[in-house]
């Protein structure tokens, strides 16, 4: 009897499994420079909701860095995730190139020169990464086929290339969201000497050269810093600015492109805190990392505490809802795991105010 043709032979092809992504955390942990960690969020070490509350386990060492990056300590704005499974490192350095780090591939390659900016704003918008400075903005869009880079040459027509300097001058951006159209962007800026700021959009795609901003004036994004589209909630979520709701988030309903009126959007705070809930740990600083869709959206907490004279990243994973009666909620809560971190760098380090991570 002849046997049966084995699957995955000639002819077929096994199907490949998706990669599955890890939460990339940069910090500034040795005088040269950066360190770059990989996480498993998917460990099942943490305490869920039943038990968030009791003692924690004690925090536990980084694990060994998958890259050291000898740059200058310029603050953690320099650092953006674009292009697919890549980390940029967009320092001004004597070298000029742009270390680019491929978290899959494990390989080091050099980008374009980067300009000066103060405290410069990253936004990948699609396929593209946007960079917000003092009356500038700069697009870089993907690098050439491989073929196409010399050795040890990046080709001149990768290069970040100068756009319509924004409206707002040299008011400070507070926050930033990309519409789920995928291609415009909002930036709320804040108004010196006025207690609400100024929201501006505009429109990234492909299709226009040069973008122009459109002003919309006497509104804000109510969360600081980056905002994240969930889908489930058809909203932004982010964390608050305001020291009085410190540890809670806050969700924004996204504005409708047909309206031209362009209302100030609604927006809910969070009925229980999310962190600073023990009155032992001294908040120092956190970010928000959307860890993608499925049946739940989910999201990734890095928290930078400190218990006496020692530093603290706290990973918690959450997915914010919606309860019965509207108000938003916090579900499926889990603390992940703690670790140390080193003395190098004081506690008015950016780092530990702004945390850097990845989901990529």
């Amino acid at each position: 009897m002849p046997k049966r043709p084995a699957r995955g032979g000639v002819g077929e092809r096994a199907a490949k499994r998706p990669r599955q992504r890890r939460l990339y955390l940069v910090t500034e942990d040795w005088k040269e420079g950066y360190s770059i960690y990989e996480v498993d969020l998917t460990d099942d070490h943490g305490a869920t909701d039943a038990d968030f509350d009791s003692d924690e386990q004690e925090p536990r060492r980084l694990p060994s860095p998958v890259l050291r990056l000898e740059a200058p300590h310029n603050g953690p704005w320099h650092f953006a995730a674009a292009f697919g499974t890549k980390i940029m490192a967009l320092h001004l350095t004597p070298w000029r190139y742009t270390p680019v780090f491929d978290v899959q591939t494990r390989c080091l390659t050099f980008g374009p020169p980067t300009e000066i900016t103060t405290i410069p704003i990253h936004v990948p918008v699609g396929d593209s990464l946007f960079k917000l400075g003092f009356r500038k903005f700069h697009v870089l869009r993907p690098a050439p086929p491989r073929s196409e880079v010399l050795w040890c040459k990046v080709p001149e027509e990768w290069s970040w290339h100068c756009l319509t300097p924004p409206p707002f001058g040299d008011h400070r951006v507070t926050s930033h969201a990309v519409h789920p159209d995928g291609r415009t962007l909002f930036v709320t800026v804040k108004v010196k000497g006025r207690d609400i700021g100024h929201t501006f959009t505009c429109d990234t795609g492909v299709d226009t050269d040069d973008p122009e901003w459109t002003a919309h004036r006497e509104w804000e994004l109510p969360f600081k810093g980056h905002g994240h589209y969930d889908h489930r909630l058809d909203a932004w979520v982010g964390l608050t600015d305001d020291p009085a709701t410190v540890g809670h988030i806050c969700c924004c309903r996204v504005p409708s492109l047909d309206d031209a009126r362009w209302p100030a959007p609604a927006w809910k705070l969070s009925r229980e805190k999310l962190f600073c809930r023990d009155p032992t740990e001294m908040h120092t600083g956190a970010s928000l990392v959307y860890l993608g869709t499925g049946h739940k959206s989910r999201f990734c907490l890095v928290e930078c505490l400190s218990r006496g004279s020692r530093h603290q990243l706290r990973l918690t994973t959450f997915s914010p809802r919606y309860h019965k009666n509207g108000d938003l909620g916090i579900s499926k809560r889990r603390w992940v795991r703690s670790f140390k971190l080193p003395k190098t760098r004081g506690k008015d380090s950016g780092f530990l105010k702004n945390p850097v991570a990845f989901w990529l």
